[in-house]
C-alpha cells in the first residue's frame, strides 16, 4: 500500500479505522463526483438530466461486471439485500408444495427474515444449517440439499468470523440437484476475488456499503441467463417494462435480463457516488487489496498475545475481517474506542477489518493496546 492510495479516501480522525466490514471510507471525489453527476445535470437541465442519471445506473451496472466478472445487462441496482432478497423469491415459479428453502443460522439475520417471511407466504419451510455446523464441509451441504430442497441461500464470508465459504463447490451441488442457488457477498465483493462465471449461481446479491466504500443505499443483484426468463417480479413498475417510455397502461412486458427487478422510478443518487469508487478499487485490483488485507491480518495474528482468534488461521478460508475473542470483550471494546481505534463488538468477539489505506502502524498501535490491556 502506497500513501499515495491512502491520500484517496477521507479517514475518520478518531485514528486507527478498522471498520471496513460495517461502512467503508469515503473516497476524496466522492463529493465531486455528486457534483457532476446527480446535482450539476439536475441543476442545469431539470428533467432532461434523467438522460445522464440513467446513465449512471448503467456505468454503476457496468462497474460491478468489471469488478465481478459478470454481464452489464445481469445486473441490477437495488436498495439493499433485504429488498433485492425478496424480489428474488417473489419472481420466481412457484415451489412444490411441501418444499423448503436452506440456510445457515449462521446467515445475517435480515436474510433469515427474508426467508421465513416469504415462507410463511408461500407455504414453504426455512431450513437451518445448524450454527456448529462446518459450513465449508460439502458433505454437509450434500446432506442438508434433500429432495424437498427448493432454493440454497449460501453467504460467500459471514459475518461474524468471516469464515469463507467454497461456494463454486456448494453451487456445483445445488445444480446437480437442480436448487436455485443465491449468493450473498456483502462482506466479500471489494475484498475477495469473485468470479461470478467460475461460481454459476442462479443469483448473487450484495452492497457497495462495506468494502467498496459506495455508502448506503447502493446494493445489487445479479441474475443468470440460465434463470432469468423464469423470474416474473410482483415489485414492478414503468422501469420493469421493456419500453418505459410506451404509456400504454393495457400493454406490459418485462424488461430483457435483470432490468425487470427495478420497478418504479429508480432512485439515481446512491449509484452516482458508488461506481466511482467500484471503478477505482477494481483499478488498484482486489488481489492486490486482498493480499494487503492479509499481510496485516497476518501481522495481527502473530502480534496479538491475548485472545481467542475465532476467524480462520488458513488464509484460503477467510475473508477480510479477523474476529478475536478476549477474557472481558466489553472492556476491551471500551479501550479500542479510548484509544482511537475503530472496531466493534459481536457473538464471535471483537471485528478488525483492515483496508486498502490501512498501514502497519495501525496494526501496531493495535497491538499495543491489546497486550498492555491484556498482558
Amino acid at each position: 500500500m502506497t500513501t499515495d492510495i491512502k491520500e484517496q479516501f477521507h479517514l475518520p480522525e478518531m485514528g486507527v479505522y478498522l471498520l471496513n466490514h460495517s461502512v467503508g471510507c469515503l473516497p476524496n471525489t466522492a463529493s465531486q463526483s455528486f457534483q457532476n453527476d446527480f446535482l450539476e445535470p439536475w441543476k442545469q437541465q431539470g428533467s432532461h438530466a434523467w438522460e445522464h442519471w440513467l446513465n449512471n445506473l448503467t456505468q454503476f451496472n457496468a462497474a460491478l461486471a468489471s469488478l465481478l466478472n459478470g454481464e452489464t445487462q445481469q445486473f441490477c441496482p437495488q436498495t439493499n439485500l433485504s429488498s433485492a432478497l425478496t424480489k428474488i423469491l417473489g419472481s420466481l415459479p412457484s415451489a412444490p408444495a411441501g418444499s423448503h428453502i436452506l440456510l445457515s443460522e449462521r446467515d445475517f439475520p435480515s436474510m433469515g427474515f427474508v426467508i421465513q417471511t416469504l415462507c410463511e407466504s408461500f407455504g414453504l419451510k426455512p431450513r437451518f444449517i445448524p450454527s456448529e455446523a462446518d459450513l465449508t464441509d460439502l458433505n454437509r451441504w450434500d446432506e442438508m440439499l434433500s429432495d424437498d430442497t427448493w432454493l440454497a441461500f449460501i453467504t460467500h464470508v459471514q459475518s461474524n468470523n468471516s469464515l469463507r465459504l467454497p461456494v463454486a463447490e456448494i453451487t456445483e451441488l445445488t445444480r446437480k440437484k437442480q436448487v436455485i442457488s443465491v449468493v450473498d457477498i456483502a462482506q466479500s465483493a471489494g475484498i475477495v476475488p469473485i468470479d461470478l462465471n467460475a461460481w454459476q449461481a442462479d443469483f448473487v446479491i450484495g452492497s457497495s456499503v462495506k468494502w467498496l466504500c459506495g455508502g448506503p443505499g447502493s446494493g445489487y443483484l445479479w441474475a443468470s441467463d440460465d434463470i432469468i426468463e423464469q423470474c416474473k417480479p410482483i415489485d414492478v413498475g414503468w422501469f420493469s417494462h421493456q419500453d418505459p417510455m410506451e404509456f400504454d397502461i393495457h400493454h406490459f412486458e418485462y424488461a430483457e435480463g435483470a432490468r425487470r427487478f427495478t420497478g418504479g422510478t429508480p432512485s439515481v443518487m446512491p449509484f452516482s457516488l458508488s461506481s466511482k469508487s467500484i471503478r477505482y478499487l477494481n483499478s488498484i485490483g482486489i488481489d492486490t487489496i486482498f493480499k494487503h488485507n492479509q499481510k496485516l491480518i497476518n501481522q495481527m495474528i502473530n502480534l496479538i498475545k491475548p485472545g481467542k482468534i475465532q476467524s480462520p488461521l488458513e488464509q484460503e478460508m477467510r475473508g477480510g475481517t479477523l474476529a478475536i475473542s478476549f477474557q472481558d470483550n466489553q472492556k476491551v471494546l471500551e479501550a479500542m474506542s479510548s484509544s482511537g481505534i475503530a472496531c466493534d463488538l459481536r457473538s464471535e468477539g471483537l471485528r478488525f477489518s483492515p483496508h486498502i489505506y490501512n498501514t502497519e502502524e495501525d496494526v501496531d498501535h493495535l497491538v499495543e493496546v491489546i497486550n498492555v490491556l491484556e498482558g
